[in-house]
C-alpha cells in the first residue's frame, strides 16, 4: 500500500494541527502495520509519528513540523519505533524503514502476507521494517489472517451469487453477509469529539 499526501497550502508550528489531514491521507490506517483505526479503538488508537525521529542518535528536530515527515501511526507501532533510525551505513545498505509514501516502498514490494497472517520478507528494507517494528506481533498476525479470510469469503459469496439463482430469502441473507464482510474489510470511520 502506498499513501498519497495532499499538498497543503498552510503550514503549522504545532505539528498536532496536521492530525485531521494525516488521518485522511493515510486512509485512517497505521502507516506501518496498516491496521485501520477502527480496529485500534478509533482515532484515539493512533498518533502522529515522526518518520525521521525527533530524538536519538540520528535526530532531526528541524523536521518536527514538516508535513512530509509526519505519519499516521498506531500507538503500538509508534512506541516500538521510538527514536530508532538506521545509521548512514545501514541506510546505504537498504537496512532502513520502508517509506509508505514513496511508490518504491509499497508494502507489497517488500514483504508478502501469507495466508496465516505471517509476513515473509522480500527485501532488506522489508526485513528491517518487520524486525524493527515487530510486525510479527501475535495480534497483527491474527488481524491479517482475519482480513484474508474475510476477503476470501466476500469473493466466494460474490461468485456464488452470480453462479446460482437464489431465492429472495437467500439473496437477502447473502447480501447482509456481504455488507457485514465489506464493513470489516473497509471499516467505517468514527470521529470522536476532541477536547
Amino acid at each position: 500500500m502506498v499513501f498519497t499526501r495532499r499538498v497543503l497550502t498552510r503550514t503549522y508550528t504545532d505539528y498536532t494541527r496536521y492530525r485531521p489531514f494525516l488521518r485522511q491521507d493515510f486512509l485512517y490506517r497505521c502507516a506501518y502495520c496498516l491496521r485501520h483505526e477502527y480496529f485500534l479503538g478509533g482515532e484515539a488508537g493512533c498518533v502522529i509519528d515522526h518518520h525521521r525521529p525527533q530524538g536519538g542518535s540520528y535526530a532531526r528536530p528541524d523536521l518536527i513540523c514538516v508535513y512530509e515527515n509526519l505519519y499516521w501511526c498506531c500507538n503500538e507501532c509508534n512506541s516500538i519505533k521510538g527514536d530508532t533510525w538506521p545509521s548512514s551505513a545501514e541506510y546505504t545498505a537498504a537496512r532502513r524503514f520502508l517509506d509508505p509514501c514513496q511508490a518504491e516502498d509499497d508494502h507489497d514490494l517488500h514483504y508478502r502476507v501469507e495466508l496465516g497472517g505471517s509476513l515473509t520478507s522480500l527485501t532488506t528494507v522489508g526485513s528491517y521494517t518487520i524486525e524493527n517494528l515487530i510486525l510479527w506481533r501475535e495480534q497483527l498476525v491474527y488481524h491479517r489472517a482475519n482480513m484474508i479470510r474475510w476477503q476470501q469469503q466476500y469473493e466466494e459469496l460474490l461468485r456464488l451469487r452470480e453462479q446460482y439463482e437464489l431465492t429472495e430469502s437467500a439473496h437477502e441473507q447473502t447480501q447482509a453477509r456481504l455488507s457485514e464482510l465489506a464493513s470489516w474489510i473497509e471499516p467505517p470511520v468514527f470521529n470522536r469529539p476532541r477536547r
